[in-house]
Order: structure tokens, then C-alpha cells, then sequence
């Protein structure tokens, strides 16, 4: 499906908006996490996806957070 747009200010930013019909054919909405890579005269997005081993790859000891407690066991929780 092709459509059509314009490039927007916002901010110090450029933005084109993603017809409705688009962005559910692709099964995007506001906030979803996108990468954008330039190839020659043309822009492709995709959806970015979230693979555990990357994320805890970026765990160090500057943003590693103490335990927290929960409380007592609520159900048949084995602590």
C-alpha cells in the first residue's frame, strides 16, 4: 500500500506521519520503538524488536538497582 505525505516541523526535529491504514497494516501505534536506516534517496523503517540477551548485554554496575522487597508470599510462592 503506497500514501502519500509531507515532512513537518517538530521541534528541531523533521517528522512525516504514517497514514492510519499504514501503521495498522504494519501494526504500529504512538510510542512504538522504530529503527530508520537512509539507503541511497530512500528511508526504511522498520519496527525495532527486543531480544533479552541485548538488554541484559547493557546491565553494568552504574544502573544495576538493589533488590527490592515484595512483601510476603501472597499464593505458594517458594522464597
Amino acid at each position: 500500500m503506497g500514501a502519500k505525505s509531507h515532512i513537518a516541523k517538530w521541534g528541531d526535529s523533521l517528522a512525516v506521519r504514517i497514514p492510519k491504514p499504514i501503521a495498522e497494516q504494519w501494526g504500529v501505534r504512538e510510542g512504538s520503538a522504530i529503527e530508520m536506516n537512509a539507503r541511497g534517496d530512500r528511508v526504511v523503517m522498520r519496527k525495532r524488536g527486543y531480544r533479552l540477551a541485548d538488554m541484559l548485554a547493557e546491565i553494568n554496575a552504574d544502573n544495576l538497582h538493589a533488590e527490592q522487597d515484595a512483601g510476603p508470599a501472597q499464593g505458594a510462592e517458594a522464597w
